[in-house]
């Protein structure tokens, strides 16, 4: 009778696998489940036992992509996000008084492979209005209820595991080594070619090429737009320890040249400042910057120990970007330096990274709309530094201190300081 039991019960099993597979809702297998306990050919908890076992199977074949019924796409949805909640106080010596502001942010995407060779993803964010430079919302209005936006959505497409076409809006496909030109939030909207080539084990070589649309005017015979090019090379030796990463980018923006400044620059009324030469409300000046950027890593393979604050080194790596606009002769460039150490990623309980950089970009070695929103609220002529602390608190929670000196490079305005913390939470 035991035995006669234990084929039974392995028979259920496999049926119970069959009907998973083949599309059977878990209400039929529940049932079905539930006819065998009350016929006394199952035990209670023996028909819960295969429910779970086969339940867990499913997912296991889920998360593989190898579900006979379920759609590619639906398997291989990946649903993320993150939560930041901020404090931030500005000291600002062109306006009469210190602003503080409780502020957070929200964002949720999500990525899907609609086949085995093209992917599809969307994404939406916080913020107070369509500005591409913040993802913030301010604590204010009487708890008045906030908004949501369309952060990015996108296709890219694959024909050979080298080679992909990408548009839409999504995360900025240039490779920087530090947001003195592109501030992170930026997504732009355009399209692109992308190749990436492992030459070995040792090097891979990324080519860019693409275009952005920047504003779309009725009244205009040609909408602003710019194209780019990107080479980027990464080295890195057998154990990983030592990475070199390099990029070569040229960006050529067309239609702007006496044409209607480009919405979204530095807040004037808030102690900023309009950096770009317009004459009227139109630019003076061609944009045509080069720019070059350089990332070493060294990741050491016995970690020296900071006896002080109890915290161990294992990652050093040090920074830089150059940008000229070589449209123009003066006014036309801007440097960027930095380092930072501690851990590679400050991602879980006890690690953490500090970083240092400076930098000083000239009025018009790049556009004004899209620096770094916190560094003088996103203007160029300016220079100054800028500190950042990430202390790990627990597996993808951080905390995040991050301070700001800066002041214009000409002209009379004054200088601000800037400091922020911050509780970074991913999911």
């Amino acid at each position: 009778m035991k035995n006669q039991k234990k084929i039974s019960k392995a028979f259920i099993a496999v049926l119970a696998a069959c009907f998973f597979n083949t599309g059977a809702h878990c209400g039929e297998i529940d049932a079905l489940l539930d006819k065998l306990v009350g016929k006394n050919l199952l035990e209670g908890y023996e028909a819960q036992e295969i429910r779970i076992g086969t339940q867990e199977e499913v997912k296991k074949e889920i998360s593989r992509g190898m579900h006979k019924t379920l759609p590619l796409w639906l398997q291989a949805i990946t649903l993320s996000g993150d939560v930041r909640l901020r404090y931030q106080k500005s000291d600002n010596d062109n306006i009469a008084e210190p602003r503080q502001r409780g502020r957070y942010r929200l964002r949720l995407f999500l990525n899907s492979k609609v086949n085995e060779q093209v992917f599809t993803g969307f994404g939406f964010a916080s913020g107070e209005n369509a500005d591409p430079r913040s993802t913030n919302q301010t604590f204010k209005d009487n708890f008045g209820k906030k908004n949501l936006y369309i952060d990015f959505v996108y296709a890219e497409y694959f024909p050979y595991e080298w080679l992909s076409f990408m548009a839409g809006r999504n995360k900025n496909p240039i490779w920087m080594a530090g947001d003195m030109l592109w501030d992170s939030d930026i997504n732009p909207e355009g399209a692109l070619l992308r190749t990436e080539i492992p030459v070995s084990s040792h090097l891979k070589l990324t080519t860019l090429g693409g275009f952005f649309l920047l504003n779309e005017v009725s009244t205009a015979p040609k909408d602003p737009y710019a194209v780019y090019g990107q080479q980027a090379i990464v080295l890195r030796d057998d154990d990983n320890a030592k990475i070199l990463k390099w990029g070569l980018s040229y960006y050529d923006f067309k239609q702007l040249k006496a044409k209607t400044a480009l919405a979204h620059r530095p807040s004037t009324t808030e102690g900023y400042q309009n950096a770009n030469a317009t004459s009227g409300s139109k630019y003076k000046y061609s944009y045509r910057p080069a720019v070059a950027d350089i990332d070493f890593s060294l990741n050491l393979i016995n970690p020296v120990n900071l006896p002080l604050v109890n915290r161990s080194v294992s990652h050093l790596g040090f920074f830089s970007t150059y940008v000229r606009n070589t449209a123009i002769a003066s006014g036309n460039e801007g440097w960027l330096a930095g380092f930072r150490l501690g851990q590679e990623k400050a991602e879980d309980t006890g690690q953490f990274q500090f970083s240092y950089s400076l930098r000083r970009l000239e009025s018009e070695a790049w556009l004004d709309s899209y620096p770094d929103s916190d560094f003088y609220g996103g203007s160029t002529n300016v220079k100054g530094s800028e500190y950042i602390l990430t202390v790990g608190i627990l597996r993808d929670f951080a905390l995040v201190f991050d301070y700001y000196m800066t002041e214009p490079v000409t002209g009379n305005l004054k200088k601000e300081k800037l400091f922020q913390t911050e509780v970074n939470l991913k999911f």
